[in-house]
C-alpha cells in the first residue's frame, strides 16, 4: 500500500487486531526485551496492547502494531515520541524502550502468519480524565500542556506524514459512504448536515491555516490525571498523529469538552484560553473551530456505528464515546455559529493577554 497516496484509509480498521496470547506475548517481550512480568491487556480500537507490571514493580506497555499499519507510518509515530523526548523532556508522553539490540521497533511473526511491528514504552500513573470530576483547573492544565506538545511537534516532520488516516479530520468527506448504515432518519440527516456544512464552509479555508504533524486524538481515555489530586498526568497514544491543519488537533480536544450543563461550552472556552497563552489561534483557526468540533463529533458516530457493526465483540469500546458525541451534536447543532466563534475568540484574546504567541 502506498503511505502517501492510499485509497483505503479504512484498511487499518477493517483489519482484525492481532492475536497474541499472554504467553506469546510473554515470549515476545523476554526474546525483544529481556523482561518477564505480569502482562494484562488494556483497551485498543485496532492494536493488541498489554500492562507490563515487572517483578520489582516497575510498569511498561507492549504494544502489537495492526498488521494493516505500513512500517512508515509506524515509524513515524515512533520517531515523533523520540522528537518529543529530546526537544521537550519535561512533557509528559511515553518514552519509547528501545530492545536488547537497540531497535526501537520490531517486526515478529503472530500464529496466524500475519507481521506485526512491536514496541515497548513506558508507563504514565494515572486514571482517564472521565473518571474524575472535572475542574476548571484540570482543563486549562490540559490546554496548556496540548499546546506545548503542539509547539514540541511543530518542528517534526516525516515521509510518512501526509498518509491517510480515516480519523484526520481534514478526510471527513470520505465517510459519506457510511451514512447509509445509519438507520436513524433524523440522525443521519443530522450527520449529512454536517459534513455538507465541513465541504462548503471548512474545506475552502484549510489552505489558510497553519499545518504541521498533530497528536489528533486528545479524548478522555488518552488524557491521564492523578487519582489524588486531579493534575494532568499525561497524553498517551500516539496511534493518530498525522499532519494536518494544527486548529484541528484544538478541535479534537474540544469536541470532549463540551459539557451536558447548562452552558455546554464552558470547558471548551477555558480550553482555548490555555491553549492560546501558549499558542495564540489566528482569526482563520478560530472562524473555523466550532464547525470542526461538530464535524469530529459527526466522525465519532459514523465510524464508531460501522466499526460497532463489523467487531460485535469489542462494541463496547468502541461506542464509548458514540452516545455523548450523539448528545453533544444535536444539542448544538442549532447554535448560531457567529455567536459561538465570538466566543472563542474572546477566550483565545484572554489566553494571549495572559501567555506567548
Amino acid at each position: 500500500m502506498d503511505i502517501l497516496s492510499s485509497d483505503d484509509p479504512f484498511a487499518v480498521l477493517k483489519t482484525d487486531r492481532p492475536i497474541f496470547s499472554p504467553a506469546a506475548a510473554a515470549r515476545v517481550l523476554n526474546e525483544l526485551y529481556g523482561r518477564d512480568g505480569d502482562l494484562d491487556p488494556l483497551d485498543s480500537e485496532r492494536d493488541l496492547n498489554y500492562r507490563l507490571t515487572e517483578r520489582d514493580g516497575r510498569n511498561s506497555v507492549l504494544k502489537f502494531a495492526n498488521s494493516a499499519e505500513p512500517a512508515p507510518i509506524t515509524a513515524y509515530q515512533t520517531e515523533a515520541l523520540v522528537h518529543v523526548a529530546r526537544c521537550a523532556p519535561e512533557l509528559p508522553v511515553p518514552r519509547v524502550i528501545p530492545a536488547t539490540t537497540g531497535a526501537l521497533v520490531t517486526d515478529v511473526a503472530a500464529e496466524d502468519g500475519r507481521s506485526h511491528s512491536v514496541r515497548l514504552f513506558s508507563w504514565i500513573d494515572g486514571v482517564p480524565i472521565d473518571t474524575v470530576t472535572r475542574k476548571p483547573d484540570i482543563v486549562q492544565q490540559l490546554g496548556t500542556i496540548h499546546a506545548r506538545l503542539g509547539r514540541a511537534l511543530q518542528g517534526f516532520d516525516h515521509a510518512a506524514s501526509d498518509y491517510s488516516l480515516l480519523w484526520d479530520l481534514k478526510n471527513a468527506t470520505s465517510l459519506e459512504k457510511l451514512l447509509v448504515d445509519i438507520d436513524d432518519v433524523d440522525l443521519r440527516r443530522l450527520c449529512k448536515h454536517r459534513l455538507d456544512r465541513f465541504r462548503t464552509a471548512v474545506l475552502p479555508k484549510l489552505s489558510s491555516v497553519r499545518w504541521q504533524t498533530i497528536h489528533n486524538d486528545l479524548n478522555p481515555g488518552n488524557v491521564l490525571v492523578c487519582s489524588d489530586s486531579g493534575a494532568v498526568a499525561g497524553i498517551i497514544d500516539f496511534g493518530d498523529l498525522v499532519r494536518s491543519p494544527l486548529v484541528v488537533d484544538v478541535a479534537v480536544a474540544c469536541a470532549y469538552l463540551v459539557s451536558d450543563s447548562t452552558d455546554p461550552l464552558v470547558d471548551v472556552e477555558s480550553f482555548v484560553a490555555a491553549y492560546s497563552s501558549v499558542t495564540f489561534l489566528t482569526e482563520s483557526e478560530i472562524d473555523i473551530l466550532f464547525d470542526l468540533i461538530l464535524t469530529r463529533a459527526t466522525m465519532t458516530i459514523l465510524i464508531s456505528r460501522w466499526r460497532a457493526a463489523r467487531y460485535p465483540d469489542n462494541r463496547e469500546y468502541i461506542l464509548s464515546s458514540e452516545a455523548e458525541a450523539r448528545q453533544m451534536l444535536e444539542s448544538l447543532n442549532s447554535k448560531d455559529v457567529a455567536i459561538v466563534t465570538e466566543r472563542f475568540r474572546h477566550a483565545n484574546s484572554a489566553g494571549k493577554i495572559n501567555g506567548v504567541i
